[in-house]
């Protein structure tokens, strides 16, 4: 009965976090992003905090408000660096002349329809390429959809600023105390646990960092092959070349389906800063695709493997089957967070569960 009671306490707990981790789920999400903040600051927060000179050092506080200050200005650095170029983006899309660029497109488009009616003999004989591409770029770009577009921005901006405030006071002082992050995992658990606790929180740290620098710099390095391809090869201009180098960039880190998005916007605004009406439009188009493509081989058979697979010492398989499952869950974002929430998942496992074949087999690695 004493064992029952146990289980049914321990059901009962795991309900209530379950429920107050959803209620709360702002604050949660604000609390975890700042863990991962202070994660990627502790090795200059304890560089900082190292330095001696004549017995001097550093305040803890002082410190942390450095490492906290160089976080913020990579990030803002890097928005004021990109607002710019995205501004003229969205001025190209937003000032394009919708009956020229139907001129422009129409005889490719038109070719394309013939050779789908040609390949494909059992689609309508009324199928008109052209006419659904127009109309669905028509909807994209139209004028009420980009000003909805900028009403939201208000809204958004407002939001964005409370979460960078909250996030960087809180990021302040994890940084600052590095064991209060550990300390509020710690309270759920029981003492006789502790020991177990901290090893996972220590193994997580080790292979998080790794993965979350990888991830980085997987970002900077797609960002900049795709951009000088664009600029050397596709003959784009150069800040519209490392925008869209950027965007497929980040869409990248979307496992398996971020790259096609990335590739497709990447073409097709590449081909309207070129111009529609530029000599062998279809070979430059090749070209483009060719860009895009290559960068992810390089991506998939160079990058990725250390990444994914070093990074948190887990079989390409297994990431490619947890990806599958989080995705069918939770849909893009949850394939977004796929990889850091199984790593934590496997390190508690290999901890409290150490027992069973198949968490042996899955952590043998760790």
């Amino acid at each position: 009965m004493n064992k029952l009671s146990k289980y049914i306490a321990g059901i009962a707990g795991a309900v209530i976090i379950a429920f107050l981790a959803w209620f709360f789920g702002n604050i949660l999400i604000y609390i975890l992003i700042a863990a991962v903040l202070s994660l990627i600051g502790k090795p200059l927060m304890n560089y900082l905090d190292s330095i001696r000179f004549r017995g001097f050092s550093l305040p803890k506080n002082l410190c942390a408000a450095i490492t906290l200050i160089l976080i913020l200005g990579i990030f803002f650095g890097f928005f004021f660096f990109i607002a710019p170029l995205v501004g003229e983006l969205i001025d190209m899309v937003s000032s394009m002349n919708m009956e020229n660029l139907n001129e422009k497109i129409s005889v490719p488009l038109a070719d394309l329809n013939s050779f789908m009616l040609e390949t494909f003999p059992s689609l309508n004989p009324n199928f008109k390429v052209e006419a659904i591409v127009m109309q669905e770029f028509q909807k994209l770009v139209n004028a009420s959809t980009i000003t909805s577009f900028f009403a939201s921005i208000t809204t958004f901006i407002f939001d964005f600023a409370i979460g960078i405030f909250v996030v960087s006071f809180i990021t302040f002082f994890f940084i600052k105390e590095q064991d209060m992050f550990s300390n509020m995992v710690l309270a759920l658990f029981p003492d006789k646990y502790e020991q177990n606790v901290k090893r996972a929180l220590n193994s997580i740290y080790n292979l998080l960092a790794r993965y979350f620098i990888g991830i980085s710099l997987e970002t900077f390095l797609i960002t900049m092959l795709n951009g000088l391809g664009l600029y050397f090869i596709g003959g784009v201009h150069f800040s519209m070349a490392i925008v869209l180098g950027l965007i497929a960039g980040i869409l990248n880190v979307i496992p398996y389906i971020g790259p096609w998005i990335g590739g497709i916007i990447g073409v097709l605004l590449s081909m309207a800063d070129i111009g529609l009406n530029t000599p062998n439009a279809g070979m430059v188009i090749l070209t483009l695709a060719l860009i895009f493509f290559i960068t992810h081989m390089i991506d998939v058979f160079l990058f990725q493997p250390y990444i994914y697979s070093n990074s948190v010492q887990a079989h390409p398989l297994e990431i490619f089957i947890v990806i599958l499952i989080a995705g069918s869950i939770g849909g893009i974002i949850g394939m977004l967070v796929a990889i850091p929430a199984y790593t934590v998942i496997r390190v508690f496992a290999r901890e409290f569960f150490s027992n069973l074949k198949l968490v042996q087999k899955l952590t043998d690695k760790i």
